[in-house]
């Protein structure tokens, strides 16, 4: 695994969230599975399949697995969090 230094992750948010670009955005999400992260995984996996990005079997299984955890009103939280334009966690 590549470290990836906090003003790599900022570059990144920035392309997705100014430019919709898909590979920052699949980089950020696998990032996120990668540490565990679980709000955060499932607020950018809503996100790519917002962009179309195509996910693997593994994030999606990671992602509904979260999402099966969560309280009705956590999970419509994430979600309304996750819609939001321009705005890339």
């Amino acid at each position: 695994m590549i470290a990836v230094t906090r003003q790599q992750i900022r570059d990144l948010k920035r392309a997705v969230s100014h430019e919709s670009n898909k590979n920052a955005m699949l980089a950020l999400l696998e990032r996120s599975v990668r540490f565990g992260h679980k709000r955060l995984a499932l607020i950018r996996c809503i996100q790519a399949e917002r962009l179309g990005i195509p996910l693997s079997r593994e994030i999606l299984n990671y992602c509904q697995d979260v999402a099966d955890s969560l309280p009705v009103d956590a999970l419509q939280k994430v979600v309304r969090q996750a819609t939001l334009i321009g705005t890339v966690h």
